[in-house]
């Protein structure tokens, strides 16, 4: 079976630290891949409270924060990953992102931690 791919911006394995403002309260987080777009991420702790069309506020270990709304649920043997799909950035937090692409692009081949 071929699965339509529906990103329009290419994903990065980057390993990033954060945290989410969902429904005031706070979640942290770890990115699996981040792109311009969006965001594949595992909380700290299970919650079961969110399903698609969740928004939130996120803010990532490397300055960047943004809105988000969950747009899938996959739901895994050991854990439970979402799909984040940003509804809006700062423009300051987009030159942030952006940067850091041009910065680890040729290094995009494995996981790349951008605390380094």
């Amino acid at each position: 079976m071929h699965t339509h791919e529906r990103r329009s911006s290419t994903r990065f394995p980057f390993d990033l630290t954060g945290y989410a403002i969902i429904n005031g309260n706070n979640a942290r987080l770890n990115t699996r891949d981040i792109s311009l777009g969006g965001a594949l991420v595992e909380f700290i702790y299970l919650l079961n409270f969110l399903k698609v069309g969740t928004k939130m506020q996120v803010r990532l270990n490397i300055g960047v924060t943004g809105r988000a709304i969950v747009c899938r649920v996959n739901i895994r043997d050991n854990c439970t990953l979402y799909s984040l799909k940003y509804d809006r950035f700062d423009s300051y937090s987009d030159l942030i992102l952006s940067a850091y692409f041009v910065k680890y692009e040729p290094l995009h081949s494995g996981t790349v931690s951008l605390t380094d």
